[in-house]
């Protein structure tokens, strides 16, 4: 659909789900735990009239992923999906991927989404769902299933029919006080995050050198940037996204004398 807006990934993969087959569990960090716990304890508190859920839209994403010590790519799918609930979407507990002719199964808890404005409304969206290690995600039907706080749910298909794509992704150094980009497969655009995954900023790159100067030129990104990431994609923005990083944002940003010996702030 190239005359609407395209959904994207988010190039931060905090938060992503894990991959799951149906005889695995689920493992999260104790502090997400903490914070599902108090989140349902809250949410208990208010009673469910038990009105259903509904998906009346899914939009899906395949991101090839390549880490910036050149490993062999993995696929990646992101979900997008306009969901309503009419106890309100905080009445949303978890969702649900499901591919049944492989007996694969993928659960998102409610810390493991976020809700993104779209077509004037918000989505559910579902960022770093990995297939099996080394393996594309199986091509043909899935079920999306959600599930509310009363137990209601809805649910919905969509297939993966497009073969995995094989592109090549780009790479990057630094020459001087530029930037030197051996372009892949797509245009390439180069996105900055910090320690919590903020996104401080994104650059198209062209192939050989390119100034840092207007990257630099932002105070966010000159005290906050911690790592970036480069995206790409195809011109006519069909198909997958392909993401390669993250990067160290002090090797590539900042000079060594910089790194060494940072600027004080004056009192």
């Amino acid at each position: 659909m190239k005359d609407e807006k395209a959904f994207q990934a988010a190039p931060n993969q905090r938060g992503a789900a894990f991959f799951f087959d149906q005889s695995s569990s689920s493992i999260l960090p104790p502090l997400a735990l903490l914070f599902i716990a108090a989140l349902l304890t809250a949410l208990s508190l208010c009673s469910c009239s038990g009105r259903y859920p509904r998906i009346h839209d899914i939009r899906y994403k395949v991101v090839l992923l390549q880490s910036s010590s050149e490993t062999p790519p993995q696929e990646s799918l992101s979900l997008a999906l306009d969901v309503t609930d009419e106890d309100g979407i905080e009445d949303l507990e978890a969702v649900a991927l499901v591919q049944d002719a492989e007996e694969l199964y993928w659960k998102i808890r409610r810390d493991q989404w976020e809700w993104k404005p779209f077509g004037g409304g918000k989505w559910l969206v579902c960022s770093g769902l990995l297939s099996r290690p080394g393996k594309p995600f199986p091509r043909g039907e899935y079920r999306v299933v959600v599930t509310d706080l009363a137990g209601y749910r809805a649910e919905r298909e969509f297939s993966i029919r497009a073969e995995p794509s094989r592109v090549t992704f780009p790479s990057i150094e630094r020459k001087d006080s530029k930037l030197v980009l051996k372009s892949g497969s797509g245009s390439t655009l180069l996105v900055l995050t910090s320690s919590t995954g903020t996104i401080l900023g994104s650059f198209p790159l062209k192939g050989g050198e390119n100034s840092l100067q207007p990257i630099l030129a932002s105070p966010a990104i000159r005290t906050q940037a911690k790592e970036f990431f480069l995206y790409s994609r195809a011109p006519d923005g069909e198909g997958p996204i392909w993401i390669k990083g993250p990067y160290d944002g002090s090797k590539f940003l900042f000079s060594r004398e910089e790194t060494e010996y940072p600027v004080k702030k004056v009192q």
